[in-house]
């Protein structure tokens, strides 16, 4: 994205879904599989190149399936302009895809 400033709830939204995902990758490496965490930081990652800014934060009460679901939660609040952008949109796919590897 190309955009030098977002609306503020968008920035927020983004925000807490990278900082989500990106708390998957300081987990115990023998609670969650090596992929899941990967595709959860390049989730993170991607939610940083469309604007957001990942702080660190706790899992959602532990549980690193509640945190997943919480950041995909936070992206269908998007304006779908703005979920539509590329790395908006893979950061989700990636998300959807450590939530079913986590079964």
């Amino acid at each position: 994205m190309t955009m030098t400033e977002l609306a503020p709830q968008t920035q927020a939204l983004l925000d807490e879904a990278a900082s989500l995902l990106d708390a998957i990758g300081a987990v115990d490496a023998a609670s969650v599989p090596p992929d899941v965490v990967v595709l959860c930081l390049l989730a993170a990652n991607n939610l940083e190149l469309a604007g957001g800014h990942a702080r660190r934060a706790p899992l959602v009460d532990g549980d690193p399936r509640a945190t997943i679901r919480a950041a995909m939660t936070a992206l269908s609040q998007l304006d779908l302009d703005i979920f539509g952008e590329q790395p908006v949109l893979e950061a989700a796919q990636s998300a959807r895809r450590a939530l079913r590897l986590m079964g």
